[in-house]
């Protein structure tokens, strides 16, 4: 690419100067010649304005010769008329024929031409016009001297005009082969100031497309291609963190398959134990032992009744099927209403439960059921994870435009290395204790998915004393998007 752009760069530096070159000289030239047509018709202008040089050539003596006279009064005004015998030369003719008479130069072989400026003179008329493209410039006078009609022809080969564009340009050509010169230089200095970035971004791509995020490539400038040099740093940037995205779902994925195959299989295959046992010994096992298996079922079947409906509950949400039944209800009442339902399972626990509500809790527009069933969701992990005999404090309040309910504990808490994913689904901190109690592990993922709905937030507050401290935050006027209806 650089090679190719570069002499793209060097073409184009060409083309300009030879371009530039040749407007510019034509146009040098062309003023030339134009000044010196004017400068060659002024002059003559100014001449044969002169009373003294007229009349000179109009007054005749006895027995001259007319022609021959009027080319001794011509030779004395040779300077006014720029006459140099070489490439300027003065000539008189026949008024009537235009026949040559006398003259600086002698007669031109085949006789002087007739140009439209003698033909002008021949009817009267001085002619005083010429065209830049002739290869000559003339004048024509009509002097009558002693009755008798003659014409004052001067005429110029435009040598000296030719050769001043020519000097002009050898020059022209000079400075087109430095321009040339100049041209091959900068293309070397834009090649480093802008092919070298674009290489740079070739190889960056290049890069990117073998799967390689993590090159970051230097701006050395704030133009355009240091601006498409940040963009591109930005897209490989947004691009690394997309994959990584991509690769945690995809692991996610996966992990949530075994998750659910393992769950699941955990009391099918305790079913399915028991209920041989109990098909294999029917009429041997004692009544007892019977109705503890029967029990072991049930449970086992209200287990994997649990986990179905939370992947239900959890597919609604992915899926967006699950819509909010908004309505305004006052948050005050709703912690109450959890502190009271929880209170029996507390006391058969001896922990020690304290509400503390403030008197002037607003009313939230929120889907009540949804919001009481995060409430209790927290709240019953605070009771199953403080050993019998703990303490736990439902506290609310209200900071600007949201209302929070905070549930402390000081029971077991959580490692810190396990802090960042007990929102995952089927994530346990003790994958034992929680199986036996009767947890899923997809509670905390449902309870947040449910606070996201309501543009509200779930999170650990971090404490230094025992236990666990979560809190929820609900805004008072609901979600801004809607993402259900009014109930």
């Amino acid at each position: 690419m650089r090679k190719n752009l570069h002499v793209k760069l060097v073409l184009i530096l060409v083309l300009l100067i030879v371009s530039l070159m040749v407007v510019v000289g034509a146009f040098l030239m062309n003023s030339v010649t134009g000044y010196y047509i004017n400068e060659f018709y002024s002059q003559m202008v100014d001449a044969f304005g002169q009373v003294d040089f007229v009349r000179d050539l109009q007054t005749a003596t006895e027995d001259e010769d007319g022609g021959a006279a009027m080319a001794a009064v011509l030779s004395v005004y040779k300077g006014e008329l720029g006459v140099d015998g070489r490439n300027r030369n003065y000539y008189v003719l026949s008024g009537t024929t235009g026949r040559y008479l006398e003259g600086s130069a002698p007669e031109p072989e085949g006789g002087v031409t007739i140009t439209p400026n003698i033909s002008s003179a021949l009817l009267g008329e001085m002619g005083v016009e010429s065209s830049v493209t002739a290869d000559y410039m003339d004048a024509a006078v009509p002097i009558t001297r002693g009755g008798q009609p003659y014409i004052v022809y001067i005429l110029d080969n435009r040598e000296t005009v030719r050769s001043l564009n020519g000097e002009m340009f050898g020059l022209i050509l000079e400075a087109l082969v430095l321009g040339l010169i100049i041209s091959v230089l900068l293309s070397f200095l834009l090649a480093k100031t802008m092919v070298n970035p674009l290489q740079r971004l070739t190889n960056g791509i290049e890069e990117v497309a073998r799967g390689d995020f993590s090159r970051k490539l230097e701006v050395t400038s704030s133009d355009e291609i240091g601006q498409l040099t940040e963009s591109f740093n930005a897209m490989a940037q947004q691009l690394e963190t997309n994959i990584a995205e991509l690769e945690r779902a995809e692991q996610m994925r996966k992990d949530f398959v075994a998750n659910v195959s393992h769950e699941l299989r955990t009391p099918l295959t305790n079913i399915k134990s028991y209920a041989e046992t109990l098909a294999g010994g029917v009429g041997e096992l004692p009544a007892e032992m019977e109705q503890r298996f029967l029990g072991v079922i049930l449970n086992e079947s209200d287990r994997m009744t649990h986990i179905l409906q939370d992947l239900l509950t959890l597919s609604r949400f992915d899926s967006g099927r699950s819509e909010l039944r908004l309505t305004r209800f006052p948050f005050a009442q709703a912690v109450d209403d959890t502190y009271q339902a929880i209170l029996m399972d507390a006391q058969n626990h001896a922990h020690t439960v304290e509400l503390k509500l403030p008197p002037d809790l607003p009313q939230v527009r929120a889907d009540r059921e949804r919001i009481m069933q995060v409430m209790m969701n927290i709240v019953s992990n605070a009771i199953k994870y403080t050993p019998d005999g703990g303490r736990i404090v439902l506290s609310a309040g209200r900071a600007g435009d949201r209302v929070w309910m905070e549930v402390d504990d000081n029971g077991i808490g959580i490692p810190a290395g396990d802090r960042g994913r007990i929102f995952e689904r089927f994530y346990r901190v003790d994958k034992a204790r929680s199986r036996q109690s009767g947890g899923t592990g997809l509670g905390l993922s449902i309870a947040q998915e449910i606070m996201h709905r309501h543009e509200g937030s779930l999170y650990l507050v971090d404490k230094e004393e025992p236990g666990l401290t979560i809190r929820m935050e609900l805004p008072v006027q609901g979600p801004r998007e809607e993402g259900g209806h009014e109930g």
